[in-house]
């Protein structure tokens, strides 16, 4: 045992016979009652906060929401292909997009079609760039840019055409020989 408590234990019955004065008590209760309201003001129930965090998220949803919607509708003059000029450059994009879908299919099948990738991906580039240029495009212009455009898909078509004839004639002589042989 230490000292403060043998202290204690040997003086116990003289500390509880002790009541401090009433001006302490009254000191004391003065201390806590002006202390209540200070504690009361700076707690906020967990309802307000979430109200508040509710309040915030809305509004930035709102703000992104909003934000989309005039971006669209800003970006909504937008020309992608040809698609999106008339009803009748649709048809030619979707007859030029077959033909290229069908030779890439026919050169990936002679493990050739990487070989175009680049020369494909530089043509999209150009088309891209005709596009934009078409929003902008003064008027009585548009044509011209419009026949560039499909110019741009016939240049596909006529690479992927070179390509294959001369992977097909490159690989006629290999086939001719398997058929001698297996003769």
């Amino acid at each position: 045992m230490d000292n403060l408590e043998k202290f204690i234990k040997q003086n116990r019955e003289g500390m509880d016979r002790e009541v401090p004065d009433l001006k302490v008590w009254a000191a004391i209760d003065k201390n806590l009652s002006a202390a209540e309201p200070e504690q009361k003001a700076k707690v906020v129930p967990l309802f307000h906060r979430l109200r508040a965090a509710a309040a915030i998220l809305l509004l930035l949803t709102a703000g992104g929401l909003g934000g989309s919607y005039l971006a669209t509708q800003a970006g909504g003059n937008e020309i992608n292909s040809l698609a999106d000029i008339s009803p009748e450059h649709a048809e030619t994009e979707r007859w030029f997009n077959r033909q290229v879908d069908e030779k890439v299919a026919k050169l990936a099948s002679y493990n050739q079609a990487e070989n175009v990738k680049p020369d494909l991906e530089q043509l999209d580039a150009v088309f891209a760039e005709l596009a934009a240029e078409l929003e902008n495009a003064p008027q009585g212009k548009e044509e011209q840019i419009i026949n560039a455009m499909i110019t741009n898909y016939q240049a596909k078509v006529d690479i992927l055409n070179r390509v294959l004839e001369k992977v097909e004639s490159a690989n006629q002589p290999k086939k001719e020989e398997e058929n001698e042989i297996s003769l």
